[in-house]
């Protein structure tokens, strides 16, 4: 057999393997993104200022520290994953707790920022937060409504 049949083979096992888990996976995500749409867990800006209106929110700044001394959403909370996570938590741990009540937003330096993420999965796992979101639009959209100071 030659090598580019058996290269051909391998390919086509591993399509067929890679399919095969994708539509057995309890939480296998689209196979496309359509422009506009959310994830459940992403909220617009428009909908947390509406929140704000009520019992307010928790605003969880997920940017380097640096970033954030630089200007934040007033009454933000630093918590990221390039510092330690549990010692920016520490001081702040009976604060997040008196305030759990509240959704919690997450937002960091760009749309597509990772960081939020893996902050809000903190947040829910480590923490206990049941009700934690992903601002859609990251710090961008802040500094165009001016919530960043």
């Amino acid at each position: 057999m030659t090598t580019i049949k058996q290269l051909g083979i391998i390919v086509l096992l591993s399509i067929g393997s890679a399919f095969l888990i994708y539509n057995v996976h309890p939480k296998r995500p689209a196979l496309y993104l359509v422009a506009g749409q959310l994830r459940p867990d992403e909220v617009t800006l428009s909908e947390v200022l509406e929140w704000t209106k009520g019992k307010g929110v928790v605003w969880i700044d997920a940017r380097k520290g640096e970033d954030y001394r630089k200007g934040h959403v007033e009454g933000a909370f630093l918590l990221n994953e390039q510092e330690d996570f549990f010692a920016l938590l520490e001081p702040i741990w009976s604060k997040i707790q008196n305030l759990s009540d509240r959704p919690f937003v997450v937002y960091c330096g760009s749309e597509a920022c990772a960081a939020s993420r893996k902050v809000a999965d903190r947040l829910r796992d480590s923490v206990g937060i049941a009700e934690v979101y992903i601002l859609s639009g990251g710090d961008g959209e802040l500094r165009d409504a001016g919530l960043i100071n």
